[in-house]
């Protein structure tokens, strides 16, 4: 169970490894319909969870989203969360550069909201 969503212009790489269940976000996330972008990958994530995988990792290189986005990623990890409900093994890792402050606070948020561990990754620029 492969996933594959080439990055464009507006929207970042979507990559599931079905190898290391793995789910990548990289690159900017500014698309035009951000429901008709997220909404796939949402159903994807729920797809994967029925087909009874043990662990699942979201692993997030978004250099810049915004306010739009950031919502529909909370959503995109709540259903990680619903994995997680259901006995998957869940973790995420959140790459920053290692001087933007803002996605580096963001990933913080996320893991507060969540009350979830994030590994958060610097990247020297």
């Amino acid at each position: 169970m492969n996933y594959l969503v080439e990055a464009t212009e507006r929207t970042p790489k979507v990559e599931f490894n079905n190898t290391t269940n793995e789910l990548l976000l990289e690159g900017i996330c500014i698309p035009e319909l951000t429901h008709d972008f997220f909404k796939p990958i949402i159903a994807f994530v729920h797809e994967v969870g029925e087909s009874g995988v043990k662990s699942f990792t979201l692993t997030v290189k978004l250099h810049f989203f915004n306010t739009g986005s950031s919502r529909y990623i909370l959503e995109l990890m709540k259903n990680i969360q619903k994995l997680k409900e259901k006995g998957v093994a869940t973790k995420y890792r959140w790459f920053y550069n290692d001087d933007d402050e803002d996605i580096e606070e963001a990933g913080t948020s996320y893991a507060f909201i969540l009350d979830e561990v994030f590994e958060m990754v610097p990247v020297k620029v």
